[in-house]
């Protein structure tokens, strides 16, 4: 009678098992795909190997997106600037991280007047106020920008 009973209980453990394996065949089935796994991985780029191109409409200036697109969203780019660039009275709808990497970046507000940014210097444009930025003349600049939205920039006309 034991054998029976235990016959009878694997017998319905195997049936039951088997239909339970069914239904998660189903369920997978329907299911959505698992998306594959992102390979983790350095991004290294020796300074030879980063290129830039010219930023349209402003002749001595060029960029180097680094991370992101500049122009549809959150990004990081090295800018570069010729020794004597000026980028003019403007502003930005959004923040701007700006870290002096090489050269001599020059900043003014109407606030705080001109001021001279030598390598490691760091400035945060807070968006939507007037500056006027450049280069130092006598050496190109260097400077890495970030911005958690799209670049842009609007000229504002110099009262006379």
């Amino acid at each position: 009678m034991k054998r029976v009973l235990i016959g009878a209980l694997v017998a319905a453990c195997v049936c039951l098992g088997g239909a339970a394996a069914a239904e998660d065949a189903k369920a997978m089935a329907k299911a959505p795909a698992k998306k594959a796994a992102v390979k983790r991985a350095f991004k290294i780029w020796p300074a030879a190997d980063i290129k830039y191109t010219d930023v349209e409409g402003m002749k001595g200036a060029q960029v180097a997106p680094l991370w992101g697109d500049m122009k549809k969203g959150a990004y990081g780019a090295y800018f570069k600037w010729v020794g004597g660039f000026d980028a003019g009275w403007h502003t930005h709808s959004h923040p701007v991280r700006v870290a002096t990497v090489s050269g001599t970046f020059t900043l003014e507000t109407e606030a705080d007047g001109a001021k001279e940014l030598a390598p490691g210097s760091y400035t945060l444009d807070p968006g939507k106020l007037k500056h006027r930025s450049g280069c130092k003349a006598g050496a190109d600049c260097v400077f890495l920008v970030s911005q958690d939205a799209p670049f842009d920039f609007f000229p504002v006309a110099e009262k006379k």
